[in-house]
């Protein structure tokens, strides 16, 4: 039975992964620094492991014995914070000094495999084209840092290192989205982009299935997201009909990644593992949550 330690165990992608890699057999230890933390993993029946994620040595410790460890680790502001580039700073330093020191502890230990959590926004516009993840990726707003901690993970680690480019996760605890059906109900749309770009989205209890997918699959990245991204018109006209709304108001176009129109594809998880999201999170999350 494999030993996993997972960073970023206790926050919304964290724990569903602590669950699904236990069900899938493995034991599973969380890195955490808090009271509150080792109980919510031990009520979960997982270890809890004291370590700062900013420190090689306390990481190394944490990491011995360990076959594989998952970075989930993020901190992402809340909606209303988004716009302020200031309430990235926190998420920022997770993606460049955090991936660092885990990647090096990984290493140092003796660690086999190093999954490095990363969003799909990274892709450059690709119209209606489908995008695979040998497609063009360029900076931008939070794509600077995830594109970092990718490079730390693949280079500051030696064995084999996995990627996971994740869509927007969508669910019933998930900011964004709560934030978009109150927009909705007032009729205004929160899409950052026009309405025939492409929107990367991903249902939340689809995420940890992709995780465990990732400590069996050939080393390399893959995208995560819908097997088929709707565009931000789809959104919307979902988002439309589980408020009861006739339409939704665009909102001023944005620049930045979340702007762009990104038809990503998840084929190569898909084929290497048969991965595959339970539900199309663009459209048919709606009405689930509204209601």
């Amino acid at each position: 039975m494999s030993e996993i330690v997972i960073t970023g165990s206790t926050g919304v992608i964290g724990r569903r992964a602590v669950r699904e890699l236990l069900a899938a057999g493995y034991r599973v230890t969380g890195v955490t620094r808090s009271a509150r933390g080792r109980e919510q993993l031990e009520s979960l029946r997982a270890r809890a492991v004291e370590a700062d994620v900013f420190d090689e040595a306390s990481l190394r410790g944490a990491f011995d014995g360990a076959h594989a460890v998952v970075n989930l680790l993020t901190h992402i502001p809340r909606v209303d914070r988004m716009p302020d580039p200031s309430a990235w700073e926190e998420n920022d330093r997770l993606r460049t000094e955090a991936s660092a020191a885990i990647a090096r502890a990984a290493q140092a230990a003796g660690v086999q495999r190093l999954v490095q959590e990363s969003i799909a926004f990274v892709y450059a516009d690709g119209g209606d084209a489908w995008l695979d993840e040998d497609a063009p990726v360029v900076g931008g707003g939070v794509t600077t840092t995830a594109l970092t901690a990718e490079r730390n993970a693949r280079e500051l680690f030696g064995g084999d290192t996995v990627v996971l480019r994740f869509g927007l996760f969508m669910g019933p605890d998930s900011g964004f989205t709560l934030a978009a059906l109150e927009a909705a109900r007032g009729g205004a749309s929160v899409a950052p982009g026009p309405p025939e770009a492409y929107r990367p989205m991903l249902w939340l209890d689809d995420a940890a299935p992709a995780i465990a997918a990732a400590l069996r699959v050939p080393a390399g990245t893959y995208n995560v997201a819908d097997t088929d991204p709707a565009t931000n018109a789809e959104i919307d006209g979902a988002l439309a009909a589980a408020v009861r709304v006739e339409a939704l108001r665009p909102r001023a176009p944005l620049d930045g990644p979340l702007a762009r129109s990104q038809r990503v594809s998840s084929r190569r998880l898909r084929e290497a593992s048969g991965w595959a999201p339970r539900m199309r999170a663009g459209t048919e999350i709606w009405g689930r949550i509204a209601a």
